[in-house]
């Protein structure tokens, strides 16, 4: 990667993990990339156009860890799609055993850093957040009247980036 021409220059683009290797192909001359898109040409532009949100997936960590999960991220708000919503939401065996979430559960403490345990295991079929005034993803306006129009044009453009990508999990949106 060649040297930055503009010292400690912010990018404000959203670019996704699936943007990393098209943008190393690119740097290398290959540009044949199925999934992702190469963000080379905007690392220092001051003001770029179409990178704006990005998606992502979730459906397993672990074996035992079966949750999954679709999300569109905006730059103030963050949709997230609990495709199974109805299972209480699952933890890795290693932040399972933590003395944290062990001490949590002896004492039966009822906050789990800035949410309640029961909003942290069960968790509803959407969250929508407005990311600039709850940056800690705490109050889910999914079901607020007043912010309807953003629940229903974000769970568009996700239904439809699913039907685009062949998202087997589409099919869970005619349900409930």
């Amino acid at each position: 990667m060649p040297k930055p021409q503009k010292r400690g220059f912010v990018q404000n683009a959203l670019i996704s993990w699936v943007d990393i290797t098209p943008t190393i192909l690119d740097f290398a001359g290959v540009s044949s990339v199925k999934q992702g898109r190469s963000f080379k040409n905007i690392v220092e532009q001051d003001t770029v156009t179409g990178w704006d949100e990005v998606y992502a997936s979730h459906s397993l960590h672990e074996v035992t860890m079966y949750y999954p999960m679709r999300v569109l991220r905006e730059r103030r708000y963050k949709l997230i799609f609990n495709i199974a919503h109805n299972l209480p939401y699952p933890m890795a065996l290693d932040l399972y055993n933590s003395f944290t979430w062990q001490d949590i559960l002896r004492t039966k403490q009822k906050q789990f850093g800035k949410r309640t345990v029961d909003a942290y295991l069960h968790r509803p079929r959407f969250e929508l957040y407005d990311l600039q005034t709850d940056p800690d993803e705490v109050r889910n306006l999914a079901t607020n009247p007043r912010f309807q129009v953003i629940l229903k044009r974000m769970q568009e453009k996700l239904k439809s980036f699913q039907q685009k990508t062949h998202d087997p999990w589409v099919s869970k949106w005619d349900f409930e």
